[in-house]
């Protein structure tokens, strides 16, 4: 049994004139959604063994301020991948991890959303409907998969356990 956690990034600035998309920071609502966040997460047993995190600055930020929440030190991974890929490209690279049977996936939408909806093939049906409807930033999504490695996950083989939205916490 493998798990995933896909974790779209907390609310970020609008862009500046000028400025580069991938250097936009967390606003004031993404770092108090964060608090909020890390506090279910340290409730909740949400341990990655491994985090891929996309390497664009507020990805970074959103990892940087759930981190310590976590109960175990996941090994992680920054990749500019998570940045600019297609939803394809996010299945390629969950299907390339070895050695964890617990993954957290750090991106952006509409890839995060894309993700969440299309590797469940059942689950829990109010959760499958709210993430269908919606992916908003700060929301976390948790899927099983009854696979033994990562290569096997594929669109509709998981199944949907649980989403968190920090707007409904």
């Amino acid at each position: 049994m493998l798990r995933l956690y896909i974790m779209r990034h907390a609310k970020s600035s609008w862009a500046i004139p000028g400025a580069r998309d991938f250097d936009r920071e967390l606003n004031d609502r993404g770092l108090a959604d964060l608090k909020k966040m890390s506090n279910i997460i340290k409730n909740h047993p949400i341990t990655p063994d491994k985090i891929l995190c996309s390497s664009a600055i507020r990805t970074r930020q959103t990892l940087d301020a759930i981190i310590s929440s976590f109960t175990n030190e996941p090994e992680i991974t920054f990749t500019e991948q998570l940045y600019s890929s297609g939803l394809s490209e996010y299945i390629d690279i969950i299907n390339s991890v070895t050695h964890a049977k617990s993954l957290m996936i750090i991106g952006h939408n509409p890839m995060c959303g894309s993700l969440a909806t299309s590797l469940p093939g059942s689950g829990v049906e109010e959760e499958l409907e709210k993430i269908a409807y919606k992916y908003p930033t700060g929301a976390i999504s948790i899927t099983d998969f009854s696979v033994d490695n990562w290569a096997q996950v594929k669109k509709g083989s998981g199944i949907l356990q649980n989403s968190i939205f920090a707007s409904q916490i």
